[in-house]
């Protein structure tokens, strides 16, 4: 199994018509209102059939949207994974995993991983990030070393992550690569960038 990349906070179409031909896995569109890097559900629609059109997949990062409120996002954008990225409970993710959705979980980390074992059975991936203050992601980096105690290729790593720091990061063998903010130049994803960071991959 190799590891697999995902670029987040998309915000336009043109960005995915510019990367669409590089090994990008997942893009991701962030619906938390306090992020940056929100966007509409009008203009998810639109990147989304983009991003099916290149054969892709997408992911929507949602902060503690109820329940009712995803499956009409979900519903309305066809997007293919749900990123919870806030208080959700075990009851929640069970709930929408018996409804057929798929989800990644994150959990805020620095120095100590937390018991995610009640959230197993209903997630494809834990998505370990950096705890911060901002909605969708920080930034920077937590100390990947509390990682050597997770089965390879099981989770999801994000958190500042840049192109000098992939292959410190793919030693620790997660599925998915998750990277936002490292890639962007002009509050847009940046072609060079993403290439750099892919040969390293």
């Amino acid at each position: 199994m190799t590891t697999q990349l995902k670029i987040c906070g998309i915000r336009s179409l043109s960005e995915i018509q510019e990367l669409k031909d590089l090994p990008i896995d997942y893009f991701g569109c962030i619906f938390a209102p306090k992020s940056p890097r929100y966007v509409s559900v009008d203009l998810a629609k639109d990147i989304v059939t983009e991003i099916h059109s290149v054969g892709k997949l997408a992911v929507g990062v949602f902060v503690n949207t109820p329940i009712h409120e995803l499956q009409q996002i979900q519903q309305q954008t066809n997007i293919d994974i749900l990123q919870l990225h806030g208080n959700e409970s075990v009851e929640d993710c069970s709930t929408l995993h018996s409804a057929g959705y798929t989800l990644w979980k994150v959990f805020s980390v620095y120095d100590i991983l937390p018991d995610i074992t009640p959230y197993q059975p209903y997630i494809q991936y834990p998505l370990f990030d950096t705890k911060g203050i901002s909605e969708g992601g920080n930034g920077t980096r937590f100390k990947w070393e509390i990682l050597k105690t997770m089965s390879p290729y099981s989770y999801v790593l994000a958190g500042g992550i840049e192109a000098t720091h992939v292959p410190e990061a793919l030693t620790y063998h997660p599925a998915v690569l998750d990277v936002n903010s490292k890639v962007e130049l002009h509050n847009r994803k940046d072609r060079s960038l993403v290439i750099d960071l892919i040969k390293n991959i």
